[in-house]
């Protein structure tokens, strides 16, 4: 069942009009990941849901129905996605393992047990994160099941083999995101030391370089991270080019947050004590509240919260609910991109060639990061890409009449 919602909303600090669509989809799940290369947001769905629970489910953002449901374990629960959308990691609350599941063939495969302790027992996941540019390595943060602490070190696995050198237990980084492929930041959210660590990654596992207390301090309390930057579901924002500070404040945001690369702006899921949800966006660099959105169709508290394609936000909630936002003032849909504009070859090793119903007025290419790469040559719809190092990229194009899309590009 989908309901729609369409409002007109004045933005407080840009006095911006955005038109905003929510669309509603009644499914109970655990996490939320998208692939853009199938345009599809990927779910965990636990057995609570029915028939269809213990899989991973398929959501159609443009549809807002649930496509398919795919078997993938006891009780799913924490998702991580590959940065070239190959691969998606699921962690169990019903096992001690992690499976991951192939988003070409739509099929589960690899599985692999995440051992025990002999005084906590069994390991289990409590954040996966994917290293960049290399789908087959993660890092996880583990956790026992019956103790406090509860956090059992954090751990590199390539496919199934795990790299011998892990983090401590007991006191760590519970929350963690790679900075670079040699580099993790975590956040200890479960006692009172609240550290921020600096995690080095080599060949021999994952170690702990430093350790700054009390910078944030809630319980519990999740993050992102952006270009030497974590926002943190208290919508404080932290500066970590060196020791960690905090540098500003996103005002009453207190929810899971992402940061919409393509419009830059952080967005949040918001919710307060009495289960009052709003989508907020902000301006990063101006901590300034851009518009925001009461969500009268979902009650309680925001699970995860991800962009699913330009001017496409989804999150999930407690009340087993997925929303899907569409800004359909700036957001152009699927179909509008594929009938005015294609590129190939893609993957490519040298050219990059665009083919277009409209005049191509700018091209930027970025990399993971956002960072635009400077000084390359775009002539005669074509772009030369041989300076660009192997991995994953996005075109932002501009066309004459203003309009803007963006594709992303592998560069072999």
């Amino acid at each position: 069942m989908k309901r729609i919602l369409s409002l007109i909303i004045l933005g407080t600090s840009s006095m911006a009009f955005a038109q905003l669509q929510v669309n509603t989809l009644n499914l109970t799940t655990n996490d939320l990941v998208y692939d853009s290369v199938t345009n599809k947001i990927y779910a965990s769905i636990p057995s609570a849901n029915g028939s269809n629970g213990n899989s991973i489910g398929v959501i159609n953002p443009n549809t807002y129905l649930l496509e398919n449901t795919i078997f993938i374990g006891s009780e799913p629960t924490i998702l991580a996605i590959s940065d070239n959308g190959q691969y998606i990691y699921s962690g169990f609350s019903g096992s001690s393992t992690v499976r991951r599941f192939d988003v070409a063939s739509q099929t589960a495969g690899l599985q692999f047990s995440l051992g025990s302790d002999s005084s906590t027992g069994s390991y289990y996941a409590e954040d996966i994160e994917v290293m960049p540019s290399q789908p087959t390595t993660i890092a996880i943060s583990r956790k026992n099941n019956g103790f406090s602490p509860r956090h059992e070190g954090v751990v590199i696995y390539d496919n199934n083999v795990m790299r011998p050198t892990t983090t401590p237990d007991h006191t760590g980084s519970n929350r963690i995101e790679f900075t670079s492929q040699n580099s993790l930041i975590g956040y200890n959210n479960e006692t009172t030391e609240f550290g921020i660590r600096r995690l080095s990654v080599n060949s021999s596992g994952v170690s702990n370089v430093s350790v700054t207390q009390n910078v944030l301090s809630n319980f519990y309390l999740d993050f992102i991270y952006k270009d030497n930057y974590m926002y943190s579901f208290d919508g404080k924002v932290v500066d970590v080019t060196t020791a960690p500070f905090v540098i500003g404040q996103f005002s009453n945001a207190t929810g899971p947050v992402v940061y919409d690369s393509y419009y830059n702006r952080v967005c949040f899921g918001s919710y307060d004590f009495s289960g009052n949800i709003t989508f907020k966006r902000f301006n990063p660099n101006t901590f300034l509240l851009y518009d925001s959105l009461p969500i009268s169709q979902a009650f309680g508290s925001v699970k995860n919260i991800i962009t699913c394609g330009n001017g496409c936000y989804a999150f999930n909630t407690t009340d087993n609910k997925v929303i899907i936002i569409k800004d359909s003032t700036l957001g152009l849909s699927e179909s509008e991109e594929k009938n005015n504009i294609s590129i190939y070859p893609n993957p490519t090793t040298d050219y990059l060639f665009l083919k277009s119903g409209f005049d191509i007025k700018d091209v930027q290419i970025s990399d993971l990061n956002g960072r635009i790469i400077n000084n390359l040559e775009f002539q005669d719809n074509k772009m030369n890409l041989t300076s660009l190092q192997t991995g994953i990229y996005f075109a932002k194009i501009s066309d004459i009449n203003g309009k803007i899309l963006t594709k992303k590009i592998i560069k072999k």
